[in-house]
């Protein structure tokens, strides 16, 4: 029995592909390598910000040090499995600048 065509994609999913679009491809492998559950905590990051910010801002924030993650990055406070930490985090700092 063969598998669905569909069970086997070479190109990424939609959110993925967006994911890339705004925070670079590098990023996203990174995360790849976190697991699966990283790539979907950050596209959750994603969607909190942007409806606060713009993708722009979106991105230097998911890939730089904050302080309300022990100064990690969220990028790689997701690859060490810390997605609620992330998210809290995201929408403090989301809440701040509306």
């Amino acid at each position: 029995m063969s598998e669905p065509a569909d069970v086997y994609r070479d190109d990424p999913l939609p959110d993925e592909e967006e994911l890339r679009e705004v925070i670079g491809d590098d990023h996203v492998d990174r995360l790849r390598n976190g697991g699966a559950d990283a790539l979907a905590a950050a596209v959750d990051a994603l969607r909190v910000l942007q409806g606060w910010v713009s993708d722009a801002d979106a991105a230097a924030w998911m890939t730089t040090s904050q302080r309300r993650l022990g100064g990690a990055a969220p990028l790689d406070a997701l690859v060490w499995g810390r997605r609620d930490e992330v998210l809290d985090a995201a929408r403090a700092w989301a809440g701040a600048q509306g």
